[in-house]
């Protein structure tokens, strides 16, 4: 071989080739004076004092902003005490929101909660220009007050930051790569992960002019203001869905339990017992389940509804071109600027996605393409967490999703992307996805299962009206995302161009 026709790769060209490939490994190091050991909380975990946590330092240290702590900026920074709980119905309660919920785009409510279990039931409810930061757990994942929270009650692993002005940029820098690094350096625990108020309160804070303050303060105003726009067109899609098909709103007082038997007379200062839920089968009705959750009658009470309603049903598998999983295989995760974003089931119910996470498209890449999510798919959990429903907007077109997201691709002849999604994410929908869940240790939800849902077979005109509520709702979600993405990249050039 001719050496002379060898062609000459630089070392940096080399390191490139390496990182698009996931082979480059750098291995953090950092030294500090020891005199830091005997400072502040004495603090002998390494990642406290990782590089990382001191470039950060000195970015904002550098940026020739002037500095505030977080502490002096907010009125307060707090979580409320613990205290027992008295759960009742949604008649009479407070709806209860836990940690993780603050950060999804339609915060489920994990249970109600009597207004009367302690006097300091107050200190629970969301407070307006709050910023929401978990404290334990998934430590530092950040929301803010909106539409949504209105009238709820958080957990109190959740931190609230008060902020009188511009609370917008302070939600933006702490959202940034800057902020998350200066909250994260402070977590504490072993087995859990955790962070306390004069954590945050002393996070330093860069304050740019003003008028730089205001702009960003608006942006993400704007975004959440699209995130409530949002939510409130899936809402009227769903009152639309059921106008429409004639399907009552679903509640388990439908379910035909069998009725509970005459019970003993207890003694008055004896709680009653709640009798539980029964139900008997024919032995012809198994289908080879003999599993008690596949035959508890809410999918059959469901399914009797639908067939009661405006239009006939139909399986979904008739109005899909396609329902399918992607092969699994290993995947090798590239910085941002060499793969595209990798969509898993947790990142559904997300208002924007945590942790997100780009995959190289030259390993592997005869695989890759079968993971790419097209504009009009619909999305669904199929293990773990059931039946999670997503839209892929135009935002999310090519981006590549996991083999837990099961693809149903809709045919646009015979059925709406929009309206299958509307469907899908109600009671008519969950109730028949979940009673088809199988596995052991970890539920599992197949391609086949999923296409013998039953759905209203409703004209293209009406799947059209309800549907296209929902696919501008995606693409409002997505729109707030970009938004809140340009804002926090805006404070991040900011800081590091000084």
């Amino acid at each position: 071989m001719d050496e002379r026709n060898v062609p000459i790769i630089t070392r940096e060209e080399l390191r490139q080739q390496f990182i698009e490939l996931g082979w480059w490994i750098s291995i953090p190091l950092t030294t500090v004076p020891a005199h830091w050991l005997n400072q502040g909380e004495n603090r002998l975990d390494a990642n406290y004092y990782a590089q990382e946590g001191q470039s950060v330092f000195r970015i904002v240290a550098d940026s020739g902003f002037p500095l505030k702590q977080l502490g002096e900026i907010a009125k307060a920074i707090w979580y409320p005490s613990r205290f027992k709980r008295t759960r009742t119905d949604s008649t009479k309660g407070i709806p209860f929101i836990g940690a993780t919920e603050i950060i999804q785009y339609r915060p489920e409510t994990k249970y109600y909660i009597s207004p009367n279990s302690n006097t300091e039931i107050e200190n629970l409810i969301a407070k307006e220009n709050s910023i929401f930061v978990t404290r334990s757990g998934s430590v530092g994942r950040i929301s803010f007050f909106s539409k949504r929270l209105q009238g709820k009650a958080l957990s109190e692993h959740v931190i609230r930051v008060e902020v009188d002005e511009e609370s917008g940029y302070v939600y933006a820098f702490l959202s940034s790569s800057i902020g998350q690094g200066l909250i994260l350096r402070s977590v504490f625990g072993s087995s859990v992960s955790e962070i306390e108020p004069h954590h945050l309160a002393s996070v330093p804070v860069p304050l740019p002019s003003k008028d730089v303050q205001l702009e960003i303060h608006n942006q993400i105003m704007r975004a959440y203001a699209l995130r409530d726009e949002a939510n409130d067109l899936l809402d009227e899609a769903d009152s639309l869905l059921h106008e429409k098909l004639g399907l009552p709103i679903f509640d388990e007082s439908l379910v035909p339990y069998l009725p509970a038997p005459t019970a003993p007379r207890l003694p008055t200062n004896r709680p009653e017992i709640p009798h539980p839920k029964a139900f008997s089968i024919w032995a012809s009705e198994l289908s080879d389940r003999f599993d008690a959750s596949f035959h508890v009658p809410v999918a059959r009470t469901v399914v009797k509804l639908l067939h009661e309603g405006n239009f006939a049903p139909v399986q979904l598998e008739s109005i899909a071109s396609h329902i399918f999983i992607p092969p699994r295989f290993k995947r090798i995760y590239v910085p941002k600027e060499y793969g595209v974003p990798f969509l898993q089931g947790s990142h559904l119910p997300q208002m924007r996605p945590y942790d997100l996470k780009y995959v190289s498209l030259k390993v592997n890449a005869k695989h890759i393409d079968k993971c790419l999510i097209r504009i009009g798919y619909v999305l669904a959990t199929r293990s773990g967490t059931i039946g999670r429903i997503g839209l892929v907007s135009s935002y999310m077109d090519k981006w590549a999703a996991s083999e837990h997201l099961l693809r149903i691709v809709p045919d646009n002849s015979r059925g709406h992307p929009g309206y299958i999604a509307a469907f899908l994410m109600t009671p008519y929908g969950q109730h028949q996805l979940t009673a088809k869940i199988y596995g052991g240790v970890v539920d599992e939800l197949t391609e086949s299962d999923t296409g013998e849902v039953w759905i209203p077979n409703a004209p293209m005109e009406i799947q059209q009206e309800i549907g296209e509520k929902v696919v501008q709702a995606f693409e409002k979600k997505d729109e707030a995302n970009v938004i809140e993405e340009a804002a926090i990249r805006k404070v991040e050039k900011l800081l590091e161009n000084g």
